[in-house]
């Protein structure tokens, strides 16, 4: 297993929460940024230095939502340099961001007071135009995680902290979004990531509950021709110790998954539509698994690269591989980055220029110490 260092490292103004590269202008990349305001009562004592009596009385005082905001930043890699090109306030703390696979210059953002925005990335012009705003939820409710759906372009897939996963339509008005999100799933605490199948019929969750969820979706076409629809759904309480944080499904396997848990482990789980879900091969990576982002995949020889964000472990880039002569599956950790000293939540690599095969440019982000570092494996 190889270390890496950084190339270059930034201290950013605020905590970073995610990070994603442009595909349409692979040299640009944005981060959403997440600031907890501290209560006044809270403002002369040091995080982490209350007592129980003092955190009680915090909570009594007022009983007063707390104010979270944030930004989004658009950075461009020059070679071995970051070059900051624009910073972006918002009103709410972002917690998830996306550019669309129909419109890679539509970049979604998840926001802590219920909303989702829509901006608008232009490489000629190196700018972030704010679009729309959708108030899909109440204000108390965070969005929490969000997903493009592959097949329709004005649909979006949201999970949000009161366990609900969603189904958001960006073709309503901005006057008329409260309230339209359909739920698909619900979860007993937190809903913290969700990824729809690759051809958009279906979607999985994983929450604080410690439990990943299925549903088949209705299609639109059997929509429009009026066919009931009844979802056929399950979920899995035993395959993890701790909240499901991270789903990755495996291009061309059926009912393979890639998960990542607090418990600190990626499993590769087999999910048949009916039937008990089995682990395949697990390894614990030290870390949370908060975020799984596929690096390369050879569906010939049936290996997948992934890129794991491990919160308090830092980045680690792993190979899941099938055996077909013993039918097992393996995961071998073949690099890792440690230079975050907390929370990574957000990593992201660079894609590929046409033809190149050379190192990734990796840009991982670590939250309280508000680090962002350049790399490359």
């Amino acid at each position: 297993m190889t270390s890496i260092d950084s190339i270059k490292s930034l201290v950013l103004d605020l905590p970073p929460s995610c990070i994603e590269f442009c595909s349409a202008a692979r040299d640009y990349f944005v981060v959403g940024t997440y600031f907890l305001e501290k209560r006044e009562q809270d403002a002369s004592v040091a995080e982490g230095e209350k007592s129980k009596d003092e955190e009680d009385k915090s909570e009594d005082v007022g009983k007063k939502p707390q104010t979270r905001t944030g930004s989004l930043i658009l950075f461009k890699v020059e070679g071995d340099e970051i070059i900051t090109i624009s910073t972006t306030p918002t009103p709410y703390a972002i917690l998830d961001l996306h550019f669309s696979p129909h419109d890679p210059s539509l970049l979604a953002v998840a926001g802590s007071t219920g909303c989702l925005q829509l901006f608008r990335f232009s490489a000629a012009t190196t700018s972030l135009e704010s679009l729309s705003t959708y108030q899909f939820f109440d204000p108390a409710i965070l969005a929490l995680s969000l997903a493009w759906h592959p097949v329709e372009a004005n649909k979006l897939g949201v999970t949000a902290s009161d366990g609900g996963v969603y189904i958001v339509d960006t073709a309503v008005s901005v006057e008329e979004a409260t309230g339209t999100g359909t739920q698909i799933l619900e979860h007993e605490l937190e809903a913290w990531t969700l990824v729809f199948s690759h051809n958009g019929s279906a979607i999985y969750s994983g929450g604080d509950d410690a439990s990943l969820r299925f549903s088949t979706l209705a299609t639109s076409e059997g929509q429009e021709e009026g066919n009931d629809f009844t979802p056929v759904q399950w979920q899995d309480r035993r395959s993890h110790q701790a909240g499901v944080t991270a789903i990755l499904p495996l291009a061309l396997e059926d009912n393979i998954l890639i998960t990542g848990s607090y418990d600190d482990n990626i499993r590769i789980l087999s999910a048949p539509l009916v039937g008990r879900k089995q682990i395949l091969a697990e390894e614990n990576l030290e870390g949370g698994v908060w975020r799984l982002q596929p690096l390369h995949q050879d569906t010939q020889a049936r290996s997948y690269t992934v890129l794991a964000s491990c919160m308090h472990a830092g980045t680690r880039i792993v190979r899941v591989q099938a055996d077909d002569d013993k039918g097992d599956w393996s995961i071998e950790v073949l690099a890792k980055f440690e230079q975050h000293k907390s929370m990574n939540y957000g990593s992201d690599a660079q894609p590929e220029a046409s033809g190149y095969s050379g190192p990734r440019t990796i840009v991982s982000t670590s939250f309280y110490d508000k680090l962002l570092c350049l790399w490359r494996f």
